[in-house]
């Protein structure tokens, strides 16, 4: 499953960021990087509580026990961008760790993110408990907001840092 959002109508804020130095739009990411990290924060964090209530009803498979280690799987990672695009990218995910337990399905060790994926979509044994996407609906403004406030904050910062040095 993949949600994506594109942020359209900020060509002016491109622009202006294109021409400023290099401190605001650097490989390690800049402003932008941070502002895009602090928004997914907010996501982050509602998708881990509803990942914890959804997980109060282990289903037949008992696959949701709750342990926390699949909560704390749940992160916001740097990406690539799209092939053919450029700049910065931060996804919410699961990360595939290995739980200490071991459990196995097939000869195969289940994963956080297997767990995960399996509580979003269902399965034969388990009924689905959607816990991403409500947490993108009832969060993606809220995230909205502290990027762009965020992001113009630094952003003012960096300008009014470096007209001092002029």
């Amino acid at each position: 499953m993949r949600v994506e959002v594109k942020m359209t109508g900020l060509d002016g804020v491109l622009d202006t960021l294109r021409k400023l130095p290099p401190e605001v739009v650097s490989k390690k990411g800049g402003p932008v990087l941070r502002s895009l990290r602090k928004g997914a924060s907010v996501l982050v964090k509602q998708a881990r509580e509803n990942f914890h209530a959804e997980a109060l009803d282990p289903g037949k498979s008992g696959i949701n026990q709750i342990t926390g280690f699949t909560e704390k799987a749940i992160v916001a990672r740097r990406r690539a961008p799209p092939p053919g695009e450029r700049g910065e990218r931060v996804v919410v995910t699961v990360l595939p760790r290995t739980h200490p337990g071991g459990r196995q399905y097939r000869g195969r060790t289940i994963k956080a993110n297997d767990i995960a994926f399996i509580m979003e979509v269902g399965s034969s044994t388990q009924p689905a408990a959607p816990w991403l996407r409500p947490a993108y609906a009832a969060k993606k403004g809220e995230a909205m907001r502290v990027i762009e406030k965020t992001l113009v904050g630094d952003v003012n910062r960096i300008v009014a840092r470096l007209s001092k040095g002029k």
